[in-house]
């Protein structure tokens, strides 16, 4: 067995605790619904099977869906996309990251030699926020989540977005929000099949970016929310050839769930931290701003390339769409029916 596997699988309980971390206290029932996808009956469960090489390791059984059953490693596959097949080492970083396991050498040294030889690779940092209301937002909110309904699911689905995707970036689907103002008084939203209303979670539940795509004011905000404001940031993986910079959340979303890396800021005018793209350069060989292609859009990717050039590994990509309202992002791109394969086409070309 791999020295890594058996190391996480030795760590983690046979897996167990990694199924615990995706998926919560819920997994530890006898049987539970599945988190990740319309799951309307407690049809999963998680067993203990013994392998022939005589190692145990924890399995995740679907009973209402045959494509979800596998151990701990398959199942972050296919939470994060990620194939098993040809990236089976990003699978086991993606473990060893996000249960702090300190399992998997840093890249560059062999597991033999790491303690003879110094860190030929920056280190990551995280990132550094700071917790605060953005100005005239309700300081408290009370919001009740729900299910991802159909018609919410069909929504996101013409951009290609998958729900598993939506679950991995803390998008939830509201039924309805409450919330109170700094002189305490209150109003409340709800939503309808009509008129949706999604929440950007942040700041652990603390802070919340609502979205509904059907309303004239289509964004609001509460709670305490994360300066610098970077959508994605924490998803992103340990080190990837390209990241974009994009010009919104459901972009992020979009390119994410087209096999993508990607972040975004509060929106395509705000600032551009350079503290962001220093640690971005560590982790990725290119940063490739991809706003809009609207007059906004152009000038503002245009702006930063030029701000950032010639120090950090940046470069801009305009969409070859008409840049209107309804064409001009790469959500629009996907949307059309443009395929992954056509939009990596369009990079290599870049």
């Amino acid at each position: 067995m791999n020295e890594n596997v058996e190391n996480i699988l030795r760590m983690t309980n046979g897996g167990y605790d990694v199924f615990v971390h995706y998926m919560g206290e819920t997994c530890q029932k006898k049987m539970f619904k599945n988190p990740y996808r319309e799951d309307t009956v407690a049809s999963c469960n998680l067993y203990f099977h013994r392998d022939p090489d005589g190692n145990g390791r924890y399995y995740f059984h679907d009973f209402g869906d045959s494509e979800w059953r596998g151990d701990c490693f398959w199942f972050v596959g296919k939470l994060f996309n990620i194939n098993s097949n040809t990236s089976f080492m990003e699978i086991l970083r993606t473990i060893d990251k996000d249960l702090s396991l300190g399992v998997i050498p840093e890249k560059g040294f062999p597991s033999n030699e790491r303690n003879n030889q110094k860190p030929i690779i920056t280190p990551i940092k995280p990132m550094r926020y700071t917790y605060y209301p953005e100005p005239s937002s309700p300081l408290r909110f009370s919001p009740r989540y729900q299910n991802f309904m159909p018609k919410e699911i069909e929504y996101w689905k013409k951009y290609g977005i998958t729900l598993l995707t939506l679950v991995k970036y803390q998008v939830k689907s509201l039924r309805y929000c409450s919330f109170t103002k700094s002189d305490d008084s209150t109003f409340n939203i709800s939503s309808t099949v009509q008129n949706p209303i999604f929440g950007y979670v942040l700041n652990h539940g603390n802070g919340i970016k609502i979205y509904r795509p059907m309303s004239k004011n289509r964004f609001m905000y509460a709670g305490y929310l994360p300066q610098p404001y970077v959508f994605g940031f924490d998803e992103l993986p340990r080190y990837g050839e390209v990241v974009y910079i994009t010009g919104g959340e459901k972009d992020v979303l979009t390119l994410a769930s087209h096999g993508f890396n990607a972040i975004c800021l509060n929106s395509e005018t705000a600032s551009v931290p350079e503290d962001l793209i220093n640690e971005l350069t560590g982790r990725f060989h290119h940063i490739v701003f991809l706003y809009d292609c609207d007059e906004t859009g152009k000038k503002e990717s245009e702006k930063w390339v030029n701000e950032f050039k010639g120090l950090y590994p940046v470069s801009r990509l305009v969409l070859p769409l008409a840049g209107t309202k309804q064409e001009k992002d790469i959500s629009d791109y996907f949307a059309q029916g443009h395929t992954s394969a056509e939009f990596q086409e369009l990079v290599s070309l870049h």
